[in-house]
């Protein structure tokens, strides 16, 4: 490093760069190239992939955010998926059934929904652009953990795809399913989503649970605290 007295320039000439660095003029000479390894392009590669991925599966899910523009939440969801991809070149992905890292994301940060929610989801493709979720007959009362008061339970699930190598949407689509919190017995229910799975698919399940309580004359008001808003994939698949 070379150091600069009397005249000093800020800026770059030629392959010099002058900067001031604590308080003593500097120069220094620019690399004249960055070599990136192999695993380097790849890793940058999927960074991009699992941004565009990101934000597109995003759109599809956001009835189950119950803070869509919480840019932690964001960052978790793209770095989840750039996780899974890690060293992996896109065409060389094997199919999952269960994809890591995103399918147990949360998008919140009180209790997951397994945990408030203690019926077990079961997510199936039964055909083509197909996704089917099914749930056990269940007491709420006995398999659902809510706060005081709670009169009723909407379980919002929303099920969103994306074409991985290119960011762009397959399809979304939400169903919500009032229940009241007593101890009523739930008969078992099956939903299917019309959502695209063409070859090489990021298919994205997600529940979240709003809770209700009665106030005045509304039978039905949002209890809307952070420790009671219970938000997150419950499922993840991807498809070569």
């Amino acid at each position: 490093m070379a150091k600069v007295t009397d005249v000093f320039l800020n800026g770059a000439v030629g392959n010099l760069v002058f900067y001031r660095r604590m308080g003593t003029n500097c120069a220094r000479v620019k690399a004249s190239h960055v070599t990136q390894s192999a695993a380097t392009k790849i890793r940058s590669v999927n960074f991009g992939i699992a941004a565009r991925a990101g934000k597109a599966l995003r759109g599809g899910l956001m009835p189950c955010m119950p803070v869509a523009t919480d840019r932690s939440m964001q960052s978790r969801f793209s770095g989840a998926i750039a996780k899974w991809l890690g060293q992996s070149a896109i065409d060389e992905l094997p199919p999952a059934d269960e994809v890591p890292f995103v399918s147990k994301l949360e998008f919140t940060k009180g209790e997951p929904v397994s945990e408030r929610f203690k019926v077990p989801f079961t997510i199936s493709q039964p055909r083509e652009n197909i996704i089917a979720v099914s749930l056990n007959a269940f007491v709420p009362a006995k398999e659902i953990s809510a706060p005081a008061g709670t009169g009723l339970v909407t379980l919002v699930i929303s099920v969103a795809g994306c074409l991985l190598k290119t960011g762009g949407p397959s399809g979304n689509e939400t169903h919500t399913i009032d229940i009241p919190y007593n101890d009523t017995l739930i008969p078992s229910r099956l939903v299917e989503f019309h959502v695209g799975t063409p070859s090489q698919s990021l298919v994205v399940t997600a529940a979240r649970l709003i809770y209700k309580r009665a106030e005045y004359n509304n039978p039905r008001v949002d209890i809307n605290k952070e420790a009671f808003m219970p938000a997150g994939v419950i499922h993840a698949q991807y498809g070569s």
